[in-house]
């Protein structure tokens, strides 16, 4: 059976017949929820069945043959299996190139040995040939998926509700400006979350401050309130981050990426405030529909006051200064004179009197 939707895919694993539960795999693009699935086999494993035998497949060479071995192998030493397939996309590549392969596959499924969970973890799409095989004892078929920018927020609420985390508005935008948009990646910063906080803490609402904590731990600069401030022309607060910057911890690079996404964002509000777009049109045209209200409103005044300040000229000298720092950047430059680097242009743009005068 094939399920596309997350909570679905988990009560489908919590009613598996342990006794005879075939093949579970999760594929797709966004594998790495596949982590938080396999916690919950195990722990269902622990809990009705106590002690079992892990075998682990890596989709080294040979691992193709080892896994048919073991599919036909009765347990001798453990009254029960799990045998995890971590890079499923290598070890099946082998069964698929001949008919003789592909037959031996296919008995060995057809005839898999009792009280054995086999759980295949596959980047990517896999071929209908290779599906087919798994179906002779039982498959069920987690196909994972890139969200849509307009499910990261309730993606975000149904995890955090399903970890009994509090989280308000502000605190579901920052997640979502901050992870990627795969629910695999919203699992793991929530889960890290819920395991920082203490337990008395759990019942109230969930600080900014704890989340920056998590998404970028040991970080001695906050890169939003950096961008922000840079955008502001706040001289004061942009010296005040950089001071606290640690290179052992810190990234230039996820800098100028927030960076860039604030400069493109100008960029479309110029554009759409000169077509005469009402704030309900703009919105839209922004990709803010999904955001709450009180964001939609708080983003909007700002690029209101920003398309007055960065001019056509003075975009594209930002974007001109993104390119040649990543230039210098990634050229022989010793990472120890990055910030020195980084500051000079920052600098020259965003505050010099020419740049002001652009």
């Amino acid at each position: 059976m094939e399920v596309k939707d997350l909570a679905s895919f988990q009560k489908g694993l919590d009613k598996l017949d342990l006794e005879s539960p075939g093949v579970v795999m999760v594929s797709g693009s966004d594998i790495a929820v596949a982590d938080a699935l396999i916690d919950r086999v195990r722990a269902r494993l622990q809990k009705e069945i106590g002690n079992f035998e892990t075998i682990l497949f890596s989709g080294e060479s040979g691992d193709d043959e080892r896994f048919i071995e073991e599919i036909a192998n009765v347990p001798l030493f453990a009254p029960y299996r799990f045998i995890l397939v971590r890079q499923g996309e290598e070890l099946f590549k082998n069964p698929l190139a001949s008919k003789a392969r592909y037959a031996g596959y296919s008995e060995a499924f057809a005839n898999a040995s009792p009280r054995t969970a086999v759980f295949i973890v596959y980047e990517g799409s896999p071929a209908q040939k290779l599906v087919k095989l798994f179906h002779a004892g039982g498959f069920l078929h987690f196909v994972t998926r890139d969200l849509f920018s307009n499910q990261i927020s309730d993606q975000i609420r149904a995890i955090a509700k399903r970890l009994h985390l509090n989280l308000g508005e502000e605190a579901v935008h920052l997640v979502r400006e901050s992870v990627e948009p795969k629910s695999g990646a919203i699992e793991q910063v929530l889960q890290r979350l819920k395991d920082s906080l203490p337990q008395e803490q759990l019942e109230r609402p969930v600080s900014l401050d704890a989340i920056r904590e998590v998404l970028f731990p040991g970080q001695g600069v906050n890169a939003f309130a950096f961008v922000d401030a840079l955008f502001a022309l706040d001289h004061r607060s942009v010296e005040r981050e950089l001071i606290h910057f640690n290179p052992a911890n810190d990234n230039f690079f996820s800098i100028l990426k927030i960076m860039l996404n604030r400069t493109d964002e100008i960029r479309k509000a110029r554009i759409g405030i000169g077509m005469g777009m009402q704030d309900a049109e703009l919105i839209d045209f922004l990709g803010l529909k999904g955001r709450p209200p009180f964001i939609q409103k708080k983003i909007l005044s700002r690029l209101k006051l920003e398309v007055n300040t960065f001019t056509p000229p003075r975009l594209e000298a930002v974007y001109e200064m993104l390119i040649d720092i990543q230039n210098e950047f990634r050229s022989n430059v010793p990472t120890a004179r990055h910030s020195l680097i980084f500051q000079r242009h920052i600098s020259d743009v965003f505050f010099s009197a020419p740049a002001r005068g652009r």
